[in-house]
């Protein structure tokens, strides 16, 4: 059984990220757990911390519940604003056989090459499903 550790921001509903999932199911009893950075709405000018905590919930509740119909084992958290942060925290309690990322890249923002910094930091594979061909 593989447990993968899955990183996702506003995409936590995207199609790659979905069929990811299922295609992981088919040969043995993968299991998925779904971290949602608390990322502030950059649009506004001011945000707080308990905002942004509370959309990442929302998208964690989203994404759970397609996840939970095709693993019904899926558990998640919010995670932290930074998303390399949020993994190194996830993998302090659970061990991971992979990191499965779903994070939209934004040139203004300290995110950038999510991928690239989480293959450097942690000693597991890195599957970025929105730049896998």
């Amino acid at each position: 059984m593989n447990r993968y550790l899955v990183v996702s921001d506003l995409m936590v509903g995207s199609t790659q990220l979905k069929d990811f999932v299922r295609n992981q199911l088919g040969e043995d009893r993968s299991t998925f757990h779904l971290v949602v950075p608390a990322m502030p709405d950059r649009r506004r000018l001011a945000w707080d911390e308990s905002e942004a905590h509370l959309i990442a919930r929302r998208r964690l509740v989203n994404g759970l519940e397609w996840m939970r119909e095709v693993d019904p084992r899926a558990d998640g958290e919010v995670g932290d604003v930074d998303p390399i942060l949020a993994i190194e925290d996830a993998l302090r309690t659970t061990a991971y056989d992979a990191i499965v990322l779903a994070v939209r890249e934004r040139p203004h923002r300290r995110r950038l090459r999510v991928a690239a910094r989480a293959r450097q930091a942690f000693d597991l594979p890195v599957v970025d499903v929105l730049t896998a061909a």
